[in-house]
């Protein structure tokens, strides 16, 4: 059943198909979807909808109700009758409607939690094998034209969110091989905003990798584009600063930063993506002060880290902990052991609740310059060997390495 009120709200805002489906962040195909019946906006969008078009919540809400989907919400022992398929799904395959877009968003999310609790080690693992398994069935299983843009757009969006889990794994070859793949499947979905997240983690896997000009071309890629906001702008010139420091140009570093900083205070736009949430103060921070650490200046950014460690939410807990190491390998540079003892207090119970391997390498490779260090203490050392003790057991690195 088509919804002609919902296309009216569209076109009493002022909005095309293709540019509301702009700035709620879908593919144009799936507001001609909403509008058709074939399908309902995903949970997660529709407070963004409602506010876009001009409506209440409730009234969208109301608008959906009275339009119930057209045939086609169908399970594994049915196949719609407007698809032109040769042969019926196979045995054992979920057929691709969109039930099964929606589940993908809803594992997304669940992927996410799950990282932000455990790390990448666990959580990479879970969500490689289901992109594995979602990129099998775009090849062999027939699906609907009318929810192809969407299907490879949640397709492109778990690459994308794989190649990040990845990255904090330590498995560096599968991050680009992932992220290329995930770049792929967002262009034939014409998903621009997810496109463009996708390109600001190959950006900072660049970076991490010692890839400093890699790092740059590619924010400067998408910075030579006219229509991003203040936000998504603020993002690549980060990343831009980043790939300076790296590349020994100190100057240009911090004045691209604090073009991103100011860009960064005129907050988000209607317009932004709805990834566009975890761009805030404490990443903000920690970008700072990854900056000066690359430049050799460990003291602010030793005092950027703390802010940052303290703005740092409670239930982020891999956050917390990737930061607090990166607190502790700036003071371990900077020898500043009075300030020591209190990090190596705050770091230790991640070690074998949190895994994640960018942190522990970062541990694995400060540990060594404060067994060497002449200026340490007996209790920085006593801590030092701890947690390497914990690493261990954690199953890092053996104790002969």
């Amino acid at each position: 059943m088509k919804r002609p009120e919902l296309a009216r709200a569209r076109r009493a805002a002022g909005y095309t198909q293709e540019l509301l489906a702009e700035h709620v962040g879908v593919s144009p195909q799936t507001v001609r979807n909403w509008e058709s019946g074939r399908a309902e906006p995903l949970a997660y969008k529709r407070p963004k909808l409602a506010r876009v078009i001009g409506i209440s919540l409730t009234r969208l809400e109301t608008l959906l109700k009275n339009a119930p989907l057209e045939p086609g919400n169908w399970n594994c022992s049915t196949v719609p009758s407007n698809i032109a398929i040769a042969d019926s799904v196979p045995i054992g395959e979920i057929p691709l409607d969109t039930q099964y877009v929606e589940s993908l968003h809803s594992r997304i999310q669940e992927l996410v939690r799950m990282d932000m609790q455990f790390g990448g080690d666990l959580s990479s693992g879970v969500a490689l094998k289901l992109f594995q398994s979602v990129h099998r069935k775009l090849g062999q299983v027939k699906y609907d034209q009318a929810i192809e843009a969407d299907l490879y757009s949640a397709a492109g969006e778990l690459g994308e969110l794989t190649g990040w889990l990845l990255f904090d794994a330590g498995k560096h070859d599968l991050v680009r091989r992932v992220n290329n793949e995930a770049l792929n499947l967002l262009r034939m979905a014409g998903d621009r905003s997810t496109e463009i997240l996708t390109l600001q983690n190959m950006s900072m896997h660049a970076g991490y990798l010692k890839r400093p000009a890699e790092a740059l071309r590619l924010s400067q890629m998408v910075l030579e584009q006219n229509n991003l906001s203040p936000r998504l702008r603020a993002l690549f010139l980060i990343r831009k600063a980043r790939a300076l420091a790296l590349g020994g140009n100190n100057s240009e570093a911090k004045r691209t930063f604090d073009q991103a900083a100011s860009l960064y205070l005129d907050g988000v736009r209607d317009n932004d993506p709805g990834w566009a949430w975890w761009i805030n103060d404490e990443e903000i921070a920690w970008h700072e002060a990854m900056i000066y650490g690359d430049i050799g200046e460990r003291y602010r950014s030793i005092d950027i880290l703390q802010e940052c460690v303290d703005l740092t939410p409670v239930n982020a807990v891999r956050g917390r902990y990737v930061h607090t190491a990166s607190l502790l390998e700036a003071q371990t540079h900077a020898q500043a052991w009075a300030e020591i003892s209190n990090t190596f207090e705050r770091l230790m119970p991640y070690v074998d609740e949190v895994g994640s391997t960018r942190a522990a390498t970062m541990l694995l490779k400060t540990i060594p310059i404060i067994e060497k260090s002449a200026t340490a203490s007996g209790d920085v050392r006593s801590n030092a060997a701890e947690l390497k003790r914990r690493l261990i057991d954690a199953g890092y690195f053996q104790e002969d390495e």
